[in-house]
């Protein structure tokens, strides 16, 4: 019986200190269970009082600040009520004013202003040196739409509060942002004494600046100072689409040159390695609602703790998803993402290549919740048949002529590749392609596939039906990669997959506008499937990427040359290992490609000849000029080279002394390993002339 009463005696006192502080008792669920609270850390001044009112006012503010940091403003505001309670009722404990700043800050964030003004107030009264205070008051006047008195509190803010003191750097910048709304004239003063360019540049300028960078670097500039930090962790759009690799130029050519293996390994090695799990965490809480592109990227550690967070708020401006490789990514956890995390109808990009829990009902469920995608990546995701997703997509289309809004389809490394290769001359869900993505880099998938004889019979029985001949499955194709397609290993001959090359030219997939078009690791394709694929789509192609192709000739390219008389509008051509191209028909083409900037010709017949073209495309001053040039293993000689080198210096001076020149050009790469007829003495010549423009020049002399 007497514990029964002292229960009831303390819970009576701790509602009568509630009602003293002018806050009912009000509950708000947590993140955080009970115990892992109580052992938080307790951190405050060194000044003790009573041994039990100060304890429990400490764990209530430390328990507000941890519920403020996870947004949980209610639960947040219970505890700053609570300790303010007990140092009202307790005479002996002194008021702290970082708890009536703590307080108003939560009520700015609930919209109370007027409470939030009578607490910044109290927390002035209480200490002058209160830098908070002063911000806090002037953020509540301007977000009431009274500026100059936001301006008038920060200057008496500025001229009471000592330099050295915690915010007063934030209170300069605030002020400075303040009076240049008002008065754009009024901060020229301040911006004379700084350097900083936070304060002197437009703040939309800033932020331009700022969202161009990656998340490594934008975490770098947090630590910069105290104005940077408040800046990045204050401006959510500055999270709103993280980057997590660094934009470098190595990894823009190598988008140029996908099969130019020095320029991964260069990547490789510049990579930091996996992403931690909580530098993931970090950019979504600090992007909050503003969130547009969703992120995981491939070589990074995603904990579940992580995912619920994501799950667990609202994404109404999301666009874009990339989750790579993730395996806890499932058809149930997908649905809660479309239904509960993002505007279904919003989200117009959705990649989860290879992520093995990826079934027909997560088409499903994509199909039904997000019909407007234009962007859909499944590459390696091998549950998910394409029979199924071509009866999804029928199920909300009227007609199996109607086309999906889908522009860009990723089907790399998937068995259901000649699937998708028939059943698309008959149904035109996919007439939009733009890109069509259906590579195979491992090779094992070619032992995935299921017989492929029903499906050339279909193809068979569906152009026998036809009384006039149908177009193209993809009219509006304008890039196309086949990588890997034309490499099929010994083992998996006896599956039938080499009746997959043969399939890719009857589907007619080689649209006469496609402007991209990328082969690598060819050395099965036959030279007539060559001709019918190149001489429809050449005129139009921009880049050109056909590796291996041991069955291409000289002749051929001069068939080429003469029947397109006149300029190919050529910008990258990799044509490295096809060793059956001779000099002359390597001649041939290139005199036609006067616009070409990214060129791979290793292992190729390159002689003297072709390397005088590439001089007077440099010397020519109408032609954009080669960026990046591999010539590894070839015949050039030493003399042709450093006339290159000479030819390309002398338009780099040209174009640094043109005024009016639009663009700065120069040679970034130049890849003259191991060839034989190169000497030492010319590579060294070459580096000196070169150095000028920072030519990263690989030359490695075979003795």
């Amino acid at each position: 019986m007497l514990k029964v009463i002292a229960a009831f005696v303390l819970y009576t006192t701790g509602n009568a200190m509630f009602v003293a502080a002018g806050k009912k008792r009000k509950f708000a669920p947590t993140s955080r269970n009970s115990a892992e609270r109580v052992s938080v850390r307790r951190t405050w001044n060194n000044d003790t009082h009573g041994p039990t009112s100060m304890d429990t006012i400490k764990r209530y503010y430390v328990l507000g600040q941890e519920n403020a940091r996870e947004r949980q403003y209610r639960a947040a505001l219970d505890c700053y009520n609570r300790a303010i309670a007990i140092s009202i009722n307790d005479e002996s404990v002194d008021k702290e004013a970082k708890i009536y700043e703590a307080r108003a800050h939560v009520l700015y964030k609930l919209r109370e202003f007027t409470r939030a003004m009578d607490d910044a107030k109290e927390a002035i009264a209480i200490d002058s040196n209160s830098a908070a205070g002063y911000t806090q008051m002037a953020g509540i006047l301007a977000a009431t739409g009274k500026r100059r008195d936001a301006l008038a509190v920060l200057e008496r803010g500025l001229a009471t509060v000592d330099k050295g003191a915690p915010g007063y750097a934030h209170m300069e910048t605030l002020r400075v942002s303040v009076a240049r709304q008002l008065d754009p004239s009024a901060v020229v003063d301040l911006q004379a004494k700084t350097t900083d360019p936070a304060v002197y540049l437009p703040s939309d300028l800033v932020i331009l600046i700022l969202r161009s960078l990656d998340i490594r670097t934008l975490v770098v500039c947090r630590a910069v100072s105290r104005r940077w930090l408040a800046l990045v962790d204050n401006t959510p759009v500055l999270w709103s689409r993280p980057s997590f690799t660094l934009a470098t130029a190595a990894t823009r050519l190598a988008q140029q040159l996908p099969a130019y293996k020095k320029l991964q390994k260069w990547i490789k090695q510049s990579s930091s390695g996996r992403i931690p799990d909580k530098i993931i965490r970090f950019v979504f809480q600090r992007a909050r609602g503003s969130l547009v592109s969703a992120t995981v990227p491939e070589n990074s550690l995603v904990s579940n703790r992580t995912l619920d967070f994501l799950l667990a708020q609202k994404r109404p401006c999301l666009r874009q998803i990339d989750i790579y490789r993730v395996a806890e990514i499932g058809p149930d956890m997908l649905s809660q993402m479309l239904n509960g995390w993002c505007v279904p109808k919003h989200l117009a990009e959705l990649r989860l290549p290879y992520c093995a829990n990826i079934d027909n009902s997560a088409i499903s469920t994509i199909v039904r919740c997000a019909p407007g995608i234009r962007v859909l990546d499944i590459s390696g995701c091998h549950s998910v048949r394409v029979k199924h997703m071509f009866k999804a997509w029928s199920s909300v289309l009227l007609d199996a002529h109607d086309s999906t809004n889908i522009e860009h389809l990723y089907m790399n490394d998937h068995p259901g590749i000649p699937d998708l290769l028939v059943y698309s001359t008959r149904y035109c869900h996919f007439a939009k392609l733009r890109s069509l993505h259906i590579a195979i880099y491992d090779q094992r998938v070619f032992s995935m596939f299921s017989s492929i004889a029903p499906l050339v019979d279909y193809l068979r029985r569906n152009q026998a039906s036809r009384t006039q001949s149908s177009g193209a499955p993809f009219p509006q194709l304008e890039e196309l990669n086949v990588d890997g397609i034309w490499d099929i290993p010994v083992s998996s001959l006896r599956f039938g997959s080499t009746v997959l090359c043969n399939l890719v030219f009857q589907c007619r997939i080689f649209a006469e506008g496609l402007r991209r078009l990328s082969a690598v690791e060819s050395p099965g394709m036959d030279r007539g499937q060559l001709v019918e694929a190149l001489w429809s789509c050449l005129p139009t192609l921009q880049r050109l990427h056909l590796t291996k192709a041991t069955n291409i000739d000289t002749q051929l390219l001069v068939d080429f040359a003469f029947s397109h008389q006149g300029i190919l509008p050529l910008a990258s051509l990799d044509l490295s290992g096809c060793v059956g191209i001779g000099p002359q028909g390597l001649y041939a083409l290139i005199s036609c490609c006067t616009n070409l900037v990214y060129v791979n010709l290793s292992g190729t017949a390159v002689d003297n000849r072709v390397m005088c073209l590439f001089t007077q495309m440099v010397s020519a001053p109408c032609t954009p000029g080669p960026e990046v040039l591999v010539l590894d293993t070839t015949d050039i000689s030493g003399v042709a080279v450093r006339d290159f080198a000479a030819a390309c210096i002398k338009r780099y001076r040209l174009v640094r002394s043109d005024p009016h020149a639009k663009q700065a050009w120069k040679l970034r790469i130049l890849d003259i390993d191991n060839c034989a007829n190169v000497g030492s003495d010319a590579v060294a010549v070459v580096r000196e002339l070169l150095s000028l423009m920072g030519t990263q020049v690989l030359a490695a002399v075979p003795v």
